[in-house]
């Protein structure tokens, strides 16, 4: 990270230099993030920061918006809520960022918005990683999503489980709110399909057992998996242990990279993820070419194109040309907010984002992979 860290503070450093001579010093645009950067998730929040510093890194080195440099804070909070309070506290009144961005832990938002800091601070939030579909019914003013919701995924997935010609659907999940939801989702996006879930186990904290005794019993031709990466990688390496060989698919919330590195690719082989922007690896859109070519200009040695990462990238475009639309330099909060709201429809050569009066849902874009036999991502 310490060629990012360094050149956007050239950036920065040589936007205010080149304006100090003038009658006075440029204004900063502040991003602030609260992302897990300890912890299970901690490669998660890694990337996410990754994404965006790419993009404002890029925007400073380049003038800016209008001459105003952006200032990315990030705060670590261990995915833990009452951190991500704390966090969000600190970046709104001390660090005074005009916009937050990226929250991957919907707990967190949920605990951020019962203390009511957006409200009374008035500072949106833009892109939170995370389907959840409370998150999205009613539409939340200072809410702004990019990613589909859960309900979005869930159709993708009975779209897909109908064309392999599945019957008996199964599924496991996580006995929190993003679960919940999501086996509401499933079940009503099935029923569209003429398909039926047959029945569904929790991962709880108590073990697998209970949950993969409860699921064999039910003989599914395919089980559909809502958790987090660690939960998904360990049910797939226990239901493989007991031989069988059903189709195991899961929501985007498990990353497929760390479910790989975590159970090996002779487990891995075979399981579906959806995925909610496009393909980051390679390919003719230009929005991937523009993130893979700036990944190796800002990003550290080590570098790698990563969903998340990507995502982070898209959300940090839209911000900026929100702002460029809008025109003008002093961003405050409700500007910030304003300037989102009328953005309207935003093509960015690949994925497409629209924001209106009411409407807060940016993105619909769903697709689904595949990890191949030598743990290879295929389409």
């Amino acid at each position: 990270m310490q060629r990012i860290f360094w050149r956007r503070l050239v950036a920065i450093g040589g936007l205010c230099g080149a304006l100090s001579a003038g009658a006075a010093p440029v204004a900063e645009l502040v991003v602030g993030q609260s992302l897990p950067l300890s912890g299970e998730q901690a490669a998660l929040g890694r990337q996410l920061r990754l994404g965006a510093d790419l993009w404002f890194a890029h925007v400073n080195a380049t003038g800016g918006i209008q001459g105003t440099p952006i200032r990315h804070v990030v705060l670590d909070d261990a995915f833990d809520p009452p951190s991500v309070v704390r966090n969000t506290r600190q970046l709104v009144q001390q660090e005074q960022a005009s916009v937050l961005m990226g929250y991957p832990l919907a707990q967190g938002v949920r605990a951020v918005l019962a203390q009511k800091l957006l409200v009374t601070s008035g500072v949106p939030l833009l892109a939170p990683a995370t389907g959840a579909e409370w998150l999205r019914e009613p539409a939340l003013p200072q809410v702004f999503h990019l990613r589909t919701g859960h309900a979005g995924e869930a159709e993708h997935l009975a779209g897909h489980l109908a064309t392999l010609g599945a019957r008996r659907i199964a599924m496991a999940h996580t006995a929190d709110e993003d679960g919940l939801g999501a086996v509401d989702a499933l079940r009503t996006a099935l029923i569209r399909k003429g398909l039926t879930l047959a029945g569904a186990a929790t991962l709880g904290p108590e073990g697998l057992d209970a949950a993969l005794t409860a699921l064999r019993a039910l003989r599914p031709e395919a089980i559909v998996l809502m958790a987090p990466t660690r939960q998904v990688a360990a049910f797939a390496k226990a239901y493989r242990g007991t031989g069988d060989t059903v189709q195991l698919l899961s929501f985007a919330r498990a990353d497929h990279q760390e479910v790989l590195a975590q159970v090996g690719s002779t487990v891995a082989r075979g399981m579906g993820f959806t995925q909610v922007v496009p393909y980051p690896y390679r390919g003719a859109r230009p929005l991937v070419r523009e993130y893979r070519a700036l990944l190796a200009t800002y990003g550290p040695m080590d570098a790698a194109s990563s969903y998340a990462g990507f995502e982070a990238f898209i959300a940090a475009k839209v911000l900026v040309e929100a702002l460029r639309r809008a025109g003008g330099t002093a961003w405050t909060p409700g500007r910030v907010a304003t300037a989102l709201e009328q953005l309207g429809t935003l093509d960015l050569g690949g994925f497409v984002v629209r924001y209106g009066r009411g409407e807060r849902q940016g993105g619909r874009y769903v697709d689904f992979t595949v990890l191949g036999s030598e743990g290879q991502l295929l389409r």
